[in-house]
């Protein structure tokens, strides 16, 4: 299964408030570059993780995460956020770390 979809709608959930510009498509080409780089059983969880709450979202609504309005997606984010299971919301926190930190890094150019 394809993590980007659902990496985009993470970064797009969690940074962009239209004040302040993301590059979400360079941060999702990154960060899924990233995961891709994770040593074996890290990538697996995060991926195991990522496909959950994809699933999560068509639980919860009828719709895969992915599928989902940017109102949906926070409000899906917003309640693994605040899960009583700690990957759930350790998940959650490692991509608004590290998504701000890659889109951050990424200068007006697209330059990595």
């Amino acid at each position: 299964m394809r993590i980007e979809p659902v990496v985009r709608g993470l970064i797009e959930g969690l940074l962009v408030d239209g004040e302040h510009p993301v590059p979400v498509d360079e941060t999702v080409v990154a960060m899924v570059r990233k995961i891709d780089g994770m040593p074996g059983l890290m990538r697996f969880g995060i991926r195991v993780l990522v496909v959950c709450f994809d699933g999560y979202g068509l639980i919860r609504s009828g719709r895969r995460f992915r599928s989902q309005s940017l109102e949906s997606k926070r409000a899906r984010i917003s309640e693994w956020a605040n899960a009583p299971l700690g990957p759930c919301r350790d998940m959650v926190e490692f991509f608004r770390k590290m998504g701000t930190f890659v889109s951050m890094s990424i200068d007006e150019a697209g330059h990595r």
